[in-house]
Order: C-alpha cells, then structure tokens, then sequence
C-alpha cells in the first residue's frame, strides 16, 4: 500500500510547493510512482506541472461531485512516474459550503482519493495553502504522515510550528489515528547568515534528531530560475547545488519507509 503525504504551514512561502515537485521528482526517478494532489486553489503545482488547457476535471470535481470517477481527474506530467490531480481557481470558492456543518465533511477527500491512491501510487504527496482552513485539514483526515517545511531565513517561519503539530495531534485523537509527524525540513539555509545559524541551532534544541530531516536545502538560484522555466530542478538544473540536495533527501525519505 502507497502512503499519503501531506506538506503544511501557515506561513506563505516556506516551500512547500518547490518541496512537493522536486522530491517528487527526485523519487519518480528513483522508479516509484508518484502522485502529487494540489490541495492549494492558488494551483502552483498545477501551474508547474500540467497545462491547464488538457484539465477538464480537476480536485473541484473531487469535492463537489461524487460522480466523478477519481481517475478521470489524474494526468500524467512531463516526468516519468510522476502524476498530478491537478487544482481550479474555482475550488476556493467551495471552502465555504464545505464547512457548513456537512457531516464528515473533513473526510470527504480522505473517502474520495485516499484507497485510489494507495493502491496505485507508492507515494501521495499533498500540497496544502498557507493557512489552518478546510482544505488543510482535509488534507490532514486524508494522509497518513505530515512534512512541516520551515524557512530558514526567516525566524518568523517558525511561529506557527506549535500550532501545525497541535493541529496534527488534534486531528489524529479525532478522526485519523494512523496520522503522524514524518519530519520537519529546513528551506533555504545558507550557513553563512547568523540566521540561518540561529534558526538550526534553536531546532537542534527543541526537536528531537528523528523529528527532523538531516538533509536541510540550501539556498540556490537555480530553484527560482526552475520555476520561471515551469520545470524541477532536477530538470532544469541536473547538476546543481539544489538538485544535489534533492536527490539527498529523496534517499533519505526513502530510509525511513525502509531502514534497509
């Protein structure tokens, strides 16, 4: 059975997007399949991985039609192994009927995608908008394991870490007892600032080393410039600092899932 991945925070712009493409990228190379479900109605994943004049049905159809055969709304992308259930502009607009008491409403992508998923992809990986609201917290019912990404230039990344693992925990007591932490990562980490220094020293402290994941991304050039050409680093770059550091976490990830 496949797991299911879901990447959350808060805070805009800590990566969350650059981070579900390249290490999905990273272990699609690695001969898994991979899926990546864009939860964020901002649509970056989708933006970066599909053309949105071949999406007929996207995540909206997942949320608001029960009809709609879960397949019909996966497309392959430009890199082998690698899926994409991409999102609308439209979807943000139902956040608002899905919170008006709908029983288990909260389950409805878990009930939607989640044995679909599991059965056809080794690995789901869930890119969430910055913020706690429902499509978060769907995506929390449906996974079985959380990345929480920081950025390491910024302390303020941080401040609402205590709330995502709050959140985590809340909804494995509620509804999702296999829901766990996988690891914490660090985003744009450049060891020459004394922020940079500051932000990894106070992680170090406070989490435990299974908490967080050894290998850290360093700043790089080369990810903004991927991003305007809508390709991975990996893609766009092979050779590169941020692509070197990808395919590192992708080993890592994999070690979790088998110490072997």
């Amino acid at each position: 059975m496949g797991v299911i991945v879901a990447i959350v925070n808060k805070k805009g712009g800590v990566g969350k997007t650059t981070l579900a493409v390249n290490l999905a990228h990273a272990l699609a190379n690695r001969g898994k399949k991979i899926l990546i479900l864009d939860n964020d109605a901002q649509c970056n994943a989708s933006n970066l991985l599909v053309e949105s004049d071949i999406v007929s049905d996207s995540i909206y159809e997942v949320y608001e039609n029960n009809e709609t055969a879960i397949e019909r709304c996966i497309y392959p992308t430009a890199y082998d192994g690698l899926s994409i259930l991409p999102n609308s502009e439209e979807t943000a607009a139902l956040e608002i009927s899905l919170n008006m008491g709908i029983p288990d409403s909260y389950l409805r992508l878990r009930d939607r995608i989640r044995e679909y998923a599991t059965t056809n992809f080794d690995f789901t990986f869930i890119d969430t908008p910055p913020n706690w609201g429902y499509f978060v917290l769907a995506s929390l019912h449906a996974a079985d394991c959380v990345i929480v990404p920081l950025l390491c230039s910024s302390r303020f990344s941080m401040e609402g870490l205590a709330r995502a693992l709050s959140l985590i925990e809340g909804v494995r007591e509620r509804a999702n007892p296999d829901l766990r932490l996988l690891r914490l990562i660090v985003n744009n980490v450049d060891k020459r600032t004394a922020i940079s220094r500051v932000v990894t020293d106070k992680l170090g402290r406070l989490f435990d080393e299974s908490m967080l994941f050894k290998t850290s991304i360093p700043t790089n050039t080369e990810f903004s410039k991927a991003e305007m050409e809508g390709k991975s680093i990996i893609r766009f770059s092979p050779r590169s600092v941020g692509a070197k550091y990808y395919r590192n976490l992708a080993t890592e990830f994999l070690s979790i899932f088998d110490p072997a």
